[in-house]
C-alpha cells in the first residue's frame, strides 16, 4: 500500500470531491483517480461511492478514514517542522575535519557557535583522511586540498593556505639552521605516513623552477596534529599548510625554514556537503568556521597544556628519574 495513496484518499474523504483533492495536491483529476483507484485495489475494497453526481464514503471508506485520522495531523506537523528548521537551524550537524584544524577550532566552536546556537549539537570526526561523507552519515566535511576531485558534492571554498617549512628554536639550536633546500637531507624531517610510507617527496619554488625533493622521515604519523606537537617538542622539520601551524609560528614555538624556497601551489581550505539545497543548520556552520579560519592565529590550543595542578604535583617524587617532564611553553 502507498502511503501517497493514503493521503490522497484523506484529501478526498475530507472533501467529497476529487476535483478539490486535485486543486489542494496540486494534481490533475484524473491522477487523484488513479491514486483511489490502486488503493482500493491494494485493499480489496471499495472505499469511495462515485457517481457523475456525487461522491461518497462507503462503509468500507469510513471505517478506513476513522483509522487513518491522525495521517492528515501528523504529516502536517512533520512539514511544518521541516519547514521551521530552514529558518530555525536545529538537529546535529555531522562534521568531518582534518584534525590540526579541528583542534584549533573546537575551544570556539564548543563556546562560541554553540552560544549562538543552542538548538544546534556538533559530532565530530577528526582525522587526515578523505571519508565517505555518505556512508559515515556526515552533513559536512571540512577539507584542505589542492584541488578538490570531481564529485556530485558542493563545495565552497573558505580560506587559501600554501605550505611553509617550519621548526622549533630548540630543534634548530641543537641540529642547525638549513640553508638550502639540500640540507634537508641532513635533517630529521616530519611527515604524514606508516611502515610501508616512510618517505614523499617535498616540492618548492626556486628561482621560477620547481625543485622536488626527495625526502626520508625520521619519524611519521597518520595524523598532523601529532606532527606539529612533535616538532614544537625539537624532534624535526615539518612541512604543512601555514594556516594549520599559524598559532605556533605567532607565538614562536615554531619558526619557518627556508622561507625563500616557496610553496609552488596554493592550498584551498573547502567545505563540501552533499547537497546544493544545504540545511540552514549546515549553511550556518560553513559560515561560523569561514570566520574562524582568518583568526586561526589568535587561538592557542595547547593553552590548556601550561595549566599545572600544583597538588598532583605534590604527590609526586620529584627525584624519580624514571617520570619524564614536559617542558611545555
Amino acid at each position: 500500500m502507498n502511503l501517497s495513496d493514503v493521503y490522497t484518499f484523506k484529501k478526498v474523504a475530507a472533501t467529497l470531491s476529487f476535483s478539490d483533492a486535485a486543486r489542494q495536491l496540486g494534481v490533475s483529476r484524473s491522477a487523484v483517480s488513479k491514486q483511489i483507484n490502486r488503493l482500493e485495489r491494494d485493499l480489496g475494497v471499495v472505499l469511495i461511492n462515485r457517481t457523475t453526481r456525487s461522491v461518497n464514503l462507503s462503509e468500507a471508506g469510513r471505517t478506513f478514514d476513522q483509522y487513518t485520522s491522525e495521517i492528515d495531523t501528523k504529516i502536517e506537523h512533520a512539514a511544518e517542522i521541516v519547514r521551521s528548521t530552514k529558518q530555525n537551524p536545529q538537529g546535529t550537524v555531522a562534521l568531518t575535519i582534518p584534525s590540526s584544524l579541528g583542534a584549533a577550532l573546537m575551544p570556539a566552536l564548543i563556546s562560541k557557535f554553540q552560544q549562538d546556537w543552542p538548538e544546534l549539537k556538533l559530532s565530530t570526526h577528526f582525522g587526515d583522511h578523505i571519508v565517505d561523507m555518505i556512508a559515515g552519515n556526515f552533513d559536512l566535511a571540512i577539507r584542505i586540498s589542492r584541488k578538490l576531485e570531481d564529485s556530485s558534492f558542493v563545495s565552497r571554498r573558505l580560506y587559501t593556505t600554501h605550505n611553509v617549512l617550519a621548526a622549533s628554536p630548540g630543534y634548530l639550536n641543537k641540529y642547525g639552521v638549513p640553508e638550502h633546500l639540500a640540507d634537508l637531507k641532513n635533517h630529521r624531517c616530519l611527515g604524514l605516513g606508516d611502515a610501508v610510507n616512510l618517505g614523499t617527496t617535498w616540492r618548492f619554488l626556486e628561482s621560477g623552477e620547481i625543485v622536488d625533493v626527495p625526502i626520508t622521515f625520521s619519524s611519521s604519523a597518520n595524523n598532523n596534529l601529532v606532527l606539529i606537537l612533535s616538532a614544537c617538542l625539537d624532534d624535526g622539520i615539518v612541512y604543512l599548510p601555514e594556516i594549520c601551524i599559524s598559532s605556533e609560528l605567532v607565538r614562536g614555538r615554531l619558526q619557518e625554514v627556508l622561507p625563500q624556497f616557496v610553496d609552488p601551489k596554493s592550498y584551498g581550505v573547502y567545505a563540501v556537503y552533499p547537497h546544493r539545497n544545504a540545511a540552514a543548520k549546515v549553511k550556518v556552520l560553513v559560515d561560523f568556521i569561514e570566520a574562524e579560519l582568518g583568526i586561526m592565529a589568535t587561538v592557542d590550543r595547547w593553552k590548556p597544556l601550561s595549566k599545572h595542578d600544583s597538588s598532583a604535583t605534590d604527590e609526586v617524587d620529584q627525584s624519580d628519574p624514571s617520570i619524564v617532564r614536559p617542558n611545555v611553553a
